[in-house]
């Protein structure tokens, strides 16, 4: 092997072994667990949906706090949105508490983690409960400043907790207004401000009591409606629409005649209040649905 030819391959070594140096730096800083240290380094360890019983996160202006279990979550003394409640959870096996980012208690404010500014959340855990106070938005996408109530240490926490426990309570909660096993349902009853009729399937074929046959389209709007019927929000303390003066009402049976949902809606131009047989939240929904699950009788009519 010639001299320049052993030059160069050193050469090169020297630079690989100066590139491997700097990738392990980087990857040391980005770890996520280079500094952190005691309880946090394990807060999230053994933090589940099966492990947990109830979850408190507690703000200046409002809390929310989950409780109940498994497939039974409810917000508030709610019923939970099974979406939010699973994203939520999802979210929690991803979360990552890494670098130590400051000691001094006088940066506290600044981050977003003092006792009086910050958010925080508790996790219960059969007899014992852990809690976490979480600040501001850090120093890269999806990360939050944190620290544990009784130590000074802020740290570096990988994954958004910040947008979960900043959710508005009502933006846990279900949106369903009924929900119905649509093909059991043969008959529905409908009353619409003065119209009244009444809808029978026959083998494959909707028609109205009498046999005469009516609008497929409208007759299916109502039919997914009542599959899945979705509020726009809930009835407000000092609502507008306040007012209960019943507008329709939708009537599903099954075969036997048994009910499977009574769905009544209120009056008004636009959005108005709807609530389901047997729940006693009053929802808000849009007179888009208004419209698919109480057709007005004209609409329900064969089209000419």
């Amino acid at each position: 092997m010639s001299e320049k030819t052993l030059k160069t391959l050193v050469g090169a070594l020297v630079v690989v072994a100066g590139l491997w140096a700097v990738a392990a730096l980087f990857s040391s800083q980005g770890d996520g667990k280079r500094n952190a240290a005691g309880d946090i380094a394990t807060f999230f360890d053994d933090i589940s949906e099966v492990s947990v019983t109830s979850v408190r996160m507690n703000g200046p202006d409002y809390n929310s706090e989950l409780s109940g279990g498994v497939d039974d979550w409810a917000v508030n003394g709610y019923q939970a949105d099974s979406a939010t409640v699973f994203r939520f959870w999802a979210a929690m096996l991803t979360l990552d508490v890494g670098d130590l980012v400051a000691s001094n208690p006088d940066n506290h404010d600044r981050m977003g983690v003092s006792a009086a500014a910050g958010w925080s959340i508790e996790f219960d855990l059969g007899d014992a409960t852990k809690t976490m106070l979480v600040g501001d938005t850090g120093p890269r996408s999806s990360t939050n400043y944190v620290r544990l109530p009784d130590e000074d240490a802020v740290y570096i926490l990988e994954g958004d907790l910040r947008t979960h426990i900043r959710r508005l309570p009502n933006e846990w909660r279900s949106k369903t207004v009924a929900r119905v096993d649509t093909a059991a349902v043969t008959r529905v009853e409908i009353q619409r401000d003065t119209d009244e009729y009444t809808l029978v399937r026959r083998d494959s074929l909707w028609t109205f009591d009498d046999g005469s046959e009516t609008n497929s389209s409208a007759v299916n709007g109502v039919l997914s409606e009542l599959a899945n019927l979705l509020a726009v929000g809930f009835l407000e303390e000092g609502d507008s629409l306040a007012v209960m003066d019943q507008g329709a009402i939708t009537t599903a049976y099954d075969q036997s005649g048994n009910v499977l949902a009574i769905v009544t809606i209120g009056t008004g131009d636009s959005d108005r209040w709807a609530r389901s047989a047997g729940d006693e939240v009053i929802y808000r929904i849009g007179l888009y649905r208004v419209d698919r699950i109480a057709p007005k009788l004209e609409s329900i009519e064969p089209s000419s």
